[in-house]
């Protein structure tokens, strides 16, 4: 769009409200799989890292289920690290960086316990948004009672085994998707 054209939902200096919201969900369409691209490539990682689910996105039950990925055998004696890619859907690189840590290189890091989240958004991921299907920025949610659930979810399972991080690494970029 050029600077002349607005955007074809909402008026332009007004907040949206839940009708320029469901509209702009109506024009959302599935353009990758999470369970292809994603769920498919945590499978063959049970045989050297716990998988756990923490939760499931409200938008189509089944298909939206969270993980989390941790060094197998915990030592309270080692630092912890925090990894999250995929809080916003466009940033494909932190999604398949963060598989692709888990696969190739987490496992000469024997010094620290991983706790990774891959994808935190998968709705995001699979439409290729920033947001979620609410028109929230989950990057932006991570507070208490937060409006985007992909943001509570993982803080509700991070809480429930309260450790503390070394490091958190969010795997964001810059996208032109």
């Amino acid at each position: 769009m050029n600077k002349t054209q607005t955007y074809p939902i909402g008026t332009p200096g007004q907040k949206w409200g839940d009708s320029e919201k469901t509209a702009w969900l109506a024009k959302q369409v599935i353009k990758r799989s999470y369970a292809r691209q994603v769920l498919e490539k945590l499978e063959p990682l049970k045989e050297t890292f716990d998988i756990e689910q923490y939760g499931e996105l409200s938008i189509s039950p089944g298909k939206y289920p969270l993980f989390v990925v941790k060094s197998r055998n915990h030592d309270n004696k080692k630092p912890n690290i925090l990894i999250t890619g995929g809080v916003q859907g466009y940033e494909t690189s932190g999604v398949q960086g963060a598989i692709r840590f888990l696969e190739t290189r987490a496992g000469q890091y024997t010094q620290f316990n991983f706790i990774v989240a891959p994808c935190v958004s998968p709705w995001a991921y699979e439409t290729i948004n920033r947001w979620n299907p609410r028109a929230t920025d989950p990057n932006r949610s991570f507070h208490a009672d937060s409006p985007a659930e992909e943001a509570a979810a993982l803080m509700q399972h991070l809480d429930s085994d309260p450790l503390e991080f070394a490091a958190h690494f969010d795997l964001h970029e810059t996208t032109d998707t």
